[in-house]
């Protein structure tokens, strides 16, 4: 041992496991010196380790768990406070040291699922995530005794977990689809599970992923609002809806009462994918419907059909209230610029401007006589705004003519006048 103790090494790696390993036979063989309670044994070891038996000391600095006053024991076990390496490692003190991947779940919820116990941290923290991840498709693998799948450390990290507040963390919304990504991208690591690896690829040109990760809007959704977090599945044919109607509640009601609801339950089509897709959710845009490309209508239904002259009348209605209401628009800005008071057609317009989405949104039900119903409401507010602007127009340049008459006939009275002096001032001279 002393031989050990006094190589001299260059290279810290193997030669620091083996001098901590001798340190800890010859702690073994002398009687155990009670640390004081501050003391982490585990630590003082590790910090002076190399890679990966050194980094866990740095990470863990920031773990939020170091934060709540849990050391190392908590999930490896162990005794911290004794200076005898025997001691710190006996199976008597509840040692675990790395834990087994099928075994991570349960050894997570002897915390997590402990409701008195995490109260002390939140009294609305979710304490039923080992029995939601039971359910998920991760957990049905590694009960079955697949290791390569998902457990708490693969998403949450282990000795640097952060909580999903926190914009560095694995699990903060913006940074979940990369999480996701490290094994639902790798072709080599996904081999034998029959899914696709675009999934992240196809997310990152979604609108979903702009507006989280661009705009940073927090309640757009990513990977887990979907298919769940804990209790992660991929959602069926059948219920599709359903999950987009957590966010797009009036698209989906409108949508079950739609005759597609029936015909893709029929044919086992998944709803809203079918038109929208599902990981690259592009940003809708009116195209969508119609009878000619890019319409998603053509995609199912046969040129001249019933169903396809169905899509081109909503569309005509769409355009035709587009078309009133730009007219509008740009005629209320001229007379605007005029100097006009058109101030409260211009606010009845957001009216119309609000009828427009409306009637997007009734698109859902594909039934043109909804549809019109919506557009007519929305052109009947338009071509009211539209007529208040003509008639501002027509007024100003009314306004116009009448000013201009009396500035014409003044300039006239004043030659006149002036023509009237002149003869005057000449027959005046022409007497003197």
């Amino acid at each position: 041992m002393r031989r050990i103790a006094w190589i001299s090494i260059k290279s810290f790696g193997l030669a620091a496991i083996v001098l901590a390993m001798g340190a800890g036979l010859a702690a073994a063989q002398t009687p155990a010196k009670p640390a004081g309670k501050s003391q982490n044994a585990c630590i003082n070891c590790h910090q002076n380790l190399p890679g990966k038996l050194g980094d866990p000391v740095k990470k863990f600095k920031k773990d939020v768990h170091a934060q709540k006053g849990i050391t190392c024991v908590g999930c490896h076990g162990g005794d911290q406070t004794s200076s005898n390496f025997a001691v710190i490692k006996s199976k008597e003190n509840g040692f675990i040291g790395r834990p087994k991947v099928t075994d991570i779940p349960e050894l997570c919820s002897k915390c997590h699922s402990h409701l008195e116990y995490m109260r002390k941290f939140s009294p609305s923290i979710d304490v039923g995530q080992l029995s939601s991840y039971k359910t998920s498709v991760h957990g049905k693998l590694l009960a079955k005794g697949d290791t390569k799948v998902a457990t708490c450390a693969s998403c949450h990290g282990s000795h640097g977990i952060l909580p999903a507040s926190n914009a560095a963390s694995s699990v903060y919304p913006p940074n979940v689809s990369e999480t996701c990504s490290k094994c639902h991208s790798d072709t080599n690591y996904m081999k034998g599970y029959k899914i696709p690896t675009s999934q992240h690829n196809d997310y990152l040109q979604s609108i979903h992923a702009e507006l989280l990760m661009v705009k940073r809007d927090l309640s757009a959704p990513t990977c887990n609002d979907c298919h769940g977090n804990h209790g992660a599945f991929p959602p069926t044919v059948n219920s599709v809806s359903g999950m987009c109607g957590q966010c797009h509640v009036n698209n989906r009601n409108l949508f079950d009462k739609s005759p597609h609801k029936k015909a893709f339950g029929a044919l086992r089509l998944p709803e809203c994918a079918v038109c929208h897709s599902n990981h690259k959710v592009l940003r809708a845009s009116d195209k969508m419907v119609g009878d000619t490309p890019p319409s998603v209508c053509v995609s199912c239904h046969a040129k001249g059909s019933k169903q396809l002259q169905t899509a081109a009348n909503i569309r005509a209605q769409l355009e035709g209230l587009k078309n009133v209401i730009g007219q509008a628009n740009n005629k209320l800005e001229s007379a605007e610029h005029l100097g006009m008071e058109v101030s409260e057609a211009k606010f009845n317009m957001k009216e119309a401007r609000s009828a427009l989405i409306k009637v997007r949104t009734e698109i859902h039900t594909f039934s043109f006589p909804d549809v019109k119903k919506k557009t007519e409401e929305g052109k009947k507010v338009a071509e009211g705004a539209l007529q208040a602007a003509l008639a501002a127009i027509q007024e100003f340049h009314g306004r116009r003519r009448w000013v201009i008459f009396p500035i014409v006939l003044t300039i006239f009275l004043a030659g006149a006048l002036y023509l009237k002096l002149r003869e005057i001032e000449g027959n005046d001279r022409n007497r003197g």
